[in-house]
């Protein structure tokens, strides 16, 4: 009588051949590698349908897709004119009370004091001492810092940086079509700071 049931029925399993102890069936394996083939094949098959389907049906939920908000057909009006939109005539510098953020060169100096909104009696130096002592930096003193800089954000938010914004920024559409607020003090307000 055997000791394990199962073992009398494959007498295969209880021979130790010459190659490591295990049994092989008469025909070598050949069998069994016949029929694996198929089945990758078969398996391969449905993970691949089942790919399919999940691409197919989605792995989200379904939404209800936001309203449609059409664009402004207009930009809004600009409040602040600076370098990179151009000079709006008429506005006022922004060190004398005005809405102009125009570099402080002398061409712009000159410019503004033939429309009338620099005094004619205020030099040039005068003027551009009216920067300093207020300490705000301009382009004149550095570029590129997009306001962020240690005398950010831009004086129409509440710092000393008058940098011209950069483009597609959100300072830029702060500066330029406001609102115009000190950021600086609601962050104090908040803890932020």
């Amino acid at each position: 009588m055997p000791k394990h049931p199962s073992s009398a029925s494959f007498p295969a399993a209880r021979a130790r051949p010459a190659d490591g102890g295990l049994a092989r069936p008469p025909d070598g394996g050949q069998a069994a590698e016949r029929r694996s083939g198929p089945a990758v094949g078969r398996w391969f098959l449905a993970v691949a349908i089942g790919a399919l389907v999940i691409l197919a049906i989605g792995c989200e939920p379904k939404r209800k897709p936001l309203p449609y908000v059409p664009k402004a057909a207009a930009a809004p009006e600009i409040l602040i004119c600076h370098d990179a939109v151009g000079h709006i005539p008429g506005h006022k510098p922004w060190i004398l009370g005005g809405n102009c953020c125009c570099t402080p060169t002398r061409e712009n100096y000159d410019r503004q004091v033939a429309e009338g909104t620099i005094p004619r009696d205020l030099s040039y130096e005068a003027y551009l001492d009216l920067y300093k002592q207020r300490g705000i930096v301009t382009d004149l003193d550095h570029k590129g810092c997009g306001n962020l800089c240690k005398w950010g954000p831009h004086v129409v938010l509440g710092g000393r940086c008058m940098a011209t914004p950069t483009p597609g920024t959100w300072m830029y559409e702060a500066v330029t079509y406001g609102p115009h607020k000190d950021i600086r003090r609601e962050g104090a307000a908040s803890g932020a700071d």
